[in-house]
């Protein structure tokens, strides 16, 4: 039996949408890697997945927080972390590039893997939905904009390795 059914980890309008949210909610000024900005992703989709995540000794309340949001996992299997996220990486690719074409973000900085967005690009209107859900799921935001700030992406103590999301042996350091 197939079934058809509409899941936003495989939709690049809902990524875009995501991506937006990231940005207002963590307030990204700077250059961020277009691989932490995907795992920033994947855990702003599946906040109760969060909880796999390897924290600091001083972020371990955030499993608590995170397995609050229980109740927003879907009501079909979903694979596990790694599967699910690789499937999502074309989605999250897609998305990007529409946003440098568009101008929404910096075509240099993406030609360097990495995210820049360009405020005065985004229109207002976006801005404020993005608020409005963002608020809805502000310990989530806070969460994801600590590990943004603290957390690097390469090497052992590093984002990807932490997550298990992204291979970090082969890593420069």
């Amino acid at each position: 039996m197939t079934q058809l059914s509409y899941n936003e980890a495989f939709d690049p309008y809902h990524a875009v949408f995501r991506f937006l949210r990231l940005f207002f909610g963590c307030k990204l000024r700077e250059p961020v890697p277009y691989d932490k900005f995907r795992i920033l992703d994947f855990y702003l989709l599946y906040p109760f997945r969060l909880q796999n995540l390897q924290f600091f000794a001083d972020d371990t309340r955030w499993r608590a927080v995170s397995r609050s949001y229980a109740r927003l996992k879907p009501y079909g299997e979903l694979p596990d972390d790694n599967s699910l996220f690789e499937r999502m990486g074309s989605f999250q690719k897609a998305a990007v590039s529409s946003m440098a074409r568009a101008g929404i973000i910096s075509d240099d900085e993406w030609t360097r893997n990495r995210i820049l967005f360009l405020p005065d690009r985004i229109p207002g209107d976006a801005e404020k939905r993005c608020q409005e859900l963002n608020d809805t799921m502000a310990d989530i935001i806070e969460i994801l904009s600590e590990i943004n700030a603290r957390y690097e992406l390469n090497g052992r103590n590093g984002l990807k390795a932490r997550s298990g999301l992204l291979e970090y042996r082969y890593d420069p350091v």
